[in-house]
């Protein structure tokens, strides 16, 4: 019982000694600030942990980055996507709107986030808007782009001129060329359409599968349409699944049954 009542009182003092740390301020503040919830405006010029700031802080109205380290988005040599979002290390949550010049960080947004040039984000609940591109770990909402989308989960719909990437997808992309490398359920509707393990409907010149071993359940309609584990319709100038090959219109309802010799 007395032991009980010491760690009681530990966890407590503990407790009360985290909450006195972080500082409360409304109106307009920097988000460099450490351990702070900002209610109001928070300002600033680059990510936290660029200036050796590796707290959380928390915008609850409107953050402004100007110009943001996103103005170098394009010259990224490489995806910046990294597997999901990393929850542990998050730098900032933005409750509202996050507006930059382009925001690369761990940054989550329940809200509106924009940028002029590109935005990197771990997760964005809502409507992300890039310039040129958006790049997001985990998305429920819409993304929007000029360029491309590059989403590890998504959920909703990915909007863009030139593309749209998913490791998974629930949900439309809209782009010239849309992708979906592990698996996807909803519509994608472009130029050319890829997917492994999809369920739902393509819609462009040409929609394949990208592997033997993926599977495609739904309808294809296009110029070209090609999947080899098919359950569905196609309807297209040339249709080819497991079963046959042909013009205009084509259908695969249950698998190939492949004939076994007897001796």
């Amino acid at each position: 019982m007395k032991n009980s009542i010491v760690i009681t009182l530990v966890l407590l003092i503990s407790l009360s000694s985290f909450s006195q740390q972080r500082k409360k301020y409304v109106g307009a503040w920097t988000y460099h600030s450490k351990n702070t919830d900002i209610i109001g405006l928070s300002l600033g010029v680059a990510p936290k942990d660029l200036l050796g700031d590796t707290t959380l802080t928390r915008t609850y109205g409107m953050k402004l980055e100007a110009p943001g380290l996103g103005i170098l988005y394009p010259i990224a040599p490489k995806s910046y996507l990294s597997g999901g979002p990393n929850d542990d290390d998050l730098l900032e949550k933005v409750y509202g709107i996050n507006f930059s010049g382009g925001s690369l960080g761990e940054i989550t947004v329940h809200g509106i986030s924009g940028a002029f040039i590109g935005q990197y984000l771990q997760v964005m609940n809502g409507i992300a808007i890039g310039g040129i591109a958006n790049s997001i770990e985990e998305q429920n909402g819409i993304s929007i782009a000029l360029l491309g989308n590059e989403v590890y989960h998504g959920l909703g719909a990915s909007i863009a001129l030139s593309g749209n990437y998913a490791y998974s997808y629930l949900g439309v992309q809209i782009g010239a060329f849309n992708d979906i490398e592990r698996f996807g359920r909803g519509m994608q509707l472009g130029i050319f359409n890829t997917s492994n393990d999809y369920k739902g409907i393509q819609i462009g010149l040409s929609n394949h599968d990208t592997t033997t071993h993926s599977k495609y359940e739904g309808i294809q309609i296009g110029i070209l349409n090609k999947a080899d584990n098919f359950r569905g319709i196609q309807i297209g100038l040339w249709n080819k699944n497991e079963r046959r090959s042909l013009p205009f219109i084509n259908w695969q309802f249950s698998k190939k049954k492949v004939k076994t010799k007897t001796s």
